[in-house]
């Protein structure tokens, strides 16, 4: 029997291809963006636990740059001790050649402490402070970044794209897409044959 209320055959294609079309679309996003979760359509759960993951990598990363400057100045705090500890060898010098009247020796005194002896002192608890400063820092950084790196890792488990999938299901859905025109042409075809009655 030929009707013409409804092209059932024509609209279960047309359906089809909407199904089609939104398959090809979130191909398409998951090869151009790399993320396999782009929207909580995609999975509502990855997406909440990759996104918790990458703001703990970021923050990692943020912190890392922190322990970064937190060295480098421990270092540029420690970088007169390298003078002082020469200006000191000159003090034991002085000391020792019985030139302790000198205005050279009063201006060291002024500049490092009572005596040689005690302005190693002085150096050497600097520099203990600032070594530990620095080591510290330093572990801080390292510390800091393998956490940024393991973070970035988490979330690309969790969102991260398998680009040869995808570029199978790109390929699928455009062979889907020609296919469900094709057949969607067809189904009007049947038109057709209702107008053959008329002639």
């Amino acid at each position: 029997m030929v009707t013409i209320l409804s092209n059932v055959t024509a609209l279960a294609a047309s359906r089809q291809l909407g199904v089609s079309k939104i398959g090809l679309t979130t191909a398409i996003t998951r090869l151009t963006t790399g993320r396999r979760v782009n929207n909580a359509m995609d999975d509502a759960a990855s997406l909440t636990a990759g996104n918790t993951a990458q703001a703990t990598a970021r923050g990692a990363a943020a912190s890392v740059v922190t322990d970064q400057a937190a060295y480098f100045k421990a270092l540029n705090a420690d970088g007169p001790n390298l003078q002082k500890t020469q200006d000191a060898y000159r003090m034991a010098e002085l000391e020792g050649g019985g030139n302790t009247a000198t205005t050279e020796y009063t201006n060291l005194v002024s500049s490092l402490g009572a005596s040689s002896t005690v302005a190693l002192a002085t150096i050497a608890s600097s520099q203990a402070t600032n070594g530990a400063a620095m080591a510290s820092a330093l572990s801080n950084a390292q510390t800091h970044g393998i956490a940024a790196e393991t973070g970035q890792g988490i979330a690309d488990a969790y969102l991260g794209a398998d680009m040869g999938a995808e570029m199978a299901n790109l390929t699928k859905y455009q062979i889907l897409m020609q296919a469900g025109t094709s057949a969607l042409n067809n189904a009007n075809q049947s038109a057709q044959t209702v107008m053959g009655l008329f002639r």
